[in-house]
Order: structure tokens, then C-alpha cells, then sequence
């Protein structure tokens, strides 16, 4: 049987056991979570380490989980806490880099910004990436960073999320940030709550929107009416070629193959937007190369699984 291996730093301590890990990581949420279970009768000099002046874990500490089978360690959180609850055991909530972005508020106005250097101006020393947009007027009203990228998604429908210790913007699968990992499901999957699906079968209308200069939207939507929607977003596009673009968007999510999640063990190390290419032995037909829309880590004493959500194909 594989032991468990943890290395988890908060602050200046470093801690190698714990009751519990889970991480919740997704392109879909701004802000990667992780909660870290501990047991309660811990001290150090005879003092409660939790509790009181002296407490060595503190709102904005630091924090990196190292995860793995002995003798491996790969990490597979970064943030900073949120939250202790002094209950027993011990729940420390941690956000990621998103965390940075939660604590000052600004109000400017601008007749005519970008994406690139609006978020130049409220991210502070967050690194960024993004796509290249005009937004045309823009206000910002006591608001934080965090809520600014909110508006940005609801008005803009931009995407956004921390990978790698670095906000993303506009996208949702970096492809070259991503790992293939290959799955077959009667070796690798201990569960799962997958569903298989023929293309005739699907049923989806996408809505596209075209942004344009003048911070105006031009909408169409395609595809079956009583359908799932997505939503596709386009830069300076005509009536004409929004549509067109659109259309190109209904094969993406209308095809024969998976929805759904599965677990696995705790290696190989999956993150969103990284790709499965998935088989079966018993199915050949089921084989096909999916995006991870979500990973679900949790080590502890129940052991060292993965729930994996896939995406579309890729």
C-alpha cells in the first residue's frame, strides 16, 4: 500500500501531518479554495497554537500544500488563509491569489479603457494574462478588484481565474499551460458518474455575443431552442459573422461521448484544463480526448483521491 506524504507551509511553519486536505479547482470560480483539517490538541511551549496573540496561523498567512505518495511531493495548492474555525479539529480556509485582489477598494473612471490596462491598474502586483478587448467607457465605485473581475465577467462574459499563481482572463483552457493524461476506465477509475451521450441526442443552443467599440452587443443565438446554453464571446464582430461564428461553436459541445466526473487516485497530478484522453477496454467506441473543467483533491484518512469533471472534447 502507497503512504501518504504531506508538507504543508503556513507562514513560517511547516507541518507534515494532517487530518484532512481538500482543494477545489476550477476555470468556472475566480478563486481556487483549499481547507486544511487539523486536530485540535496541538501546542508548542506548552501554549494552544491556535488561539490568542500567539497563534502561529493567521488571516493572510501564506500557504503551500504539498501533496503526494511517499516519497513524492508535488504542489498542489498556493494562497493564503481566509479563515481559522477554532472547533475540533481545526479548519483553516484558504484562497488562492485571488485572495490579493479581495482587499482594497477604487473608484476611477475612464472614457475609454482596455482590458489589458484596466487590469494593469487594479491588480496590483498579481500577475496577469489576458485577451485583447476594448471596453470602451468603464466606472469603478468603491469597488475591489475582485469585483471589478466580477463585472467584468457578468457585463463582458470574461472568464476569469487564478492558474499557476497567475490571473487569467478571457479564456478558458490554456492549452499550453495543460497536461494529457491518459485514462482507461476500467484501471485508473475507482467511481464514477459519467454519462454517455450521442451526438443525435444533444440538445444545444449557443448565444453569442459580440462586444463592440462603443461598448455596445450584438446578439445571436443558434441551435436547438430547448436546448443547454452556452454562451460564446466575440470582439467587434458583425451580425453576419457573429452568427457564422457561432455555428462554428455548436460541434464543440454537440458530439458523441461523456459528460459527467469520475475519481481516481491521487497521482498522476490532474488540474483544469489539462485534457483526458479517455478509453475503455470493454467500449472501444468510448475513447475520445476531453478538457478537465474541475478537479476536487482529497488526501487524508480516507486516503489520496481526485474527482475529476470533464469538459468538452478537445
Amino acid at each position: 500500500m502507497k503512504r501518504l506524504n504531506c508538507e504543508i507551509t503556513i507562514g513560517d511553519n511547516v507541518i507534515d501531518f494532517v487530518t484532512e486536505v481538500s482543494i477545489d479547482s476550477s476555470w468556472k470560480e475566480f478563486t481556487d479554495k483549499c481547507t486544511i483539517t487539523l486536530p485540535k490538541r496541538i501546542t508548542k511551549n506548552g501554549q494552544d497554537v491556535f488561539v490568542g496573540n500567539e497563534s502561529l496561523f493567521k488571516y493572510g498567512d501564506k500557504v503551500t500544500v504539498k501533496l503526494g505518495y511517499y516519497p513524492n511531493l508535488e504542489t498542489r495548492f498556493q494562497g493564503y488563509i481566509h479563515r481559522v474555525r477554532i472547533d475540533s479539529p481545526v479548519v483553516i480556509e484558504c484562497h488562492d491569489e485571488f485572495f490579493k485582489l479581495k482587499q482594497n477598494t477604487l473608484t476611477k473612471s475612464y472614457s475609454k479603457i482596455n482590458l489589458e490596462d484596466l487590469l494593469e491598474e487594479i491588480t496590483g502586483d498579481v500577475q496577469f494574462d489576458s485577451v485583447s478587448a476594448e471596453l470602451g467607457e468603464f466606472r469603478i465605485s468603491n469597488a475591489t478588484p475582485a469585483q471589478i473581475i466580477e463585472e467584468l465577467k457578468k457585463t463582458y462574459l470574461l472568464d476569469a481565474f487564478i492558474k499557476d499563481n497567475k490571473l487569467r482572463v478571457g479564456r478558458q483552457y490554456l492549452t499550453e499551460l495543460g497536461t494529457n493524461h491518459e485514462i482507461t476506465k476500467e484501471v485508473n477509475i475507482i467511481d464514477d458518474n459519467l454519462d454517455y451521450q450521442k451526438e443525435e441526442n444533444v440538445r444545444i443552443r449557443i448565444k453569442a455575443v459580440s462586444m463592440l467599440p462603443d461598448n455596445t452587443k450584438i446578439e445571436e443565438e443558434v441551435g436547438d431552442t430547448t436546448g443547454e446554453t452556452r454562451t460564446a464571446f466575440f470582439y467587434n464582430l458583425n451580425r453576419e459573422e457573429l452568427k457564422a461564428s457561432a455555428e462554428r461553436e455548436l460541434p464543440k459541445f454537440r458530439y458523441s461521448g461523456f459528460r459527467g466526473s469520475f475519481v481516481t487516485f491521487g497521482e498522476p497530478f490532474v488540474q483544469h484544463g489539462d485534457t483526458i484522453k479517455f478509453s475503455s477496454l470493454k467500449f472501444p467506441e468510448y475513447k475520445g480526448n476531453y478538457f478537465v473543467d474541475r478537479v476536487v483533491t482529497n488526501f487524508g484518512q480516507q486516503g489520496f483521491r481526485q474527482e475529476i469533471e470533464l469538459g468538452r472534447k478537445a
